[in-house]
């Protein structure tokens, strides 16, 4: 009887990670073609550090910035993540706006995130069709095999 709840609990939460990482591409894909919110993303990395963007985005907790940086280096995860040190973002509130250079950085940031988001969502679902398979005999598909 757990394992069974546990299952269908399992199955629904990979449901909605995969839900969720569909409409990051939805989002990466709408900020490529879309001018207004091309000029908003930029706008908040340079006025807010990218709070309340993707987590793609948000330099706020971006753990080049706050993180470990060697644990960073180390995990492949974070190998190829564009740095915002790379880049010469202005300031809103210095007035040295460049958003030409802070969009050529959250492009960067875009095209990295979508490879690792579409490996996701092929991971995750990978993982619920050997879940919904698993016939609740043996063991079940452990935590480690989880995409998130």
């Amino acid at each position: 009887m757990q394992l069974r709840g546990w299952k269908e609990e399992t199955l629904a939460n990979t449901v909605e990670y995969i839900r969720e990482s569909a409409n990051e591409i939805k989002l990466i894909q709408h900020l490529r073609s879309c001018k207004e919110c091309q000029l908003e993303a930029s706008l908040s990395v340079e006025r807010y550090g990218g709070r309340g963007l993707p987590w793609f985005l948000d330099l706020i907790n971006d753990p080049f910035e706050c993180g470990d940086p060697e644990w960073v280096q180390e995990n492949p995860f974070w190998k190829d993540c564009p740095r915002v040190q790379n880049y010469a973002i202005g300031s809103y509130w210095d007035k040295s706006t460049k958003h030409n250079e802070t969009w050529k950085f959250i492009n960067d940031r875009i095209n990295w995130a979508e490879k690792i988001i579409r490996q996701q969502i092929w991971q995750a679902t990978q993982f619920y069709k050997r879940l919904n398979a698993w016939d609740l005999t043996g063991l079940p598909p452990s935590e480690e095999t989880l995409p998130f």
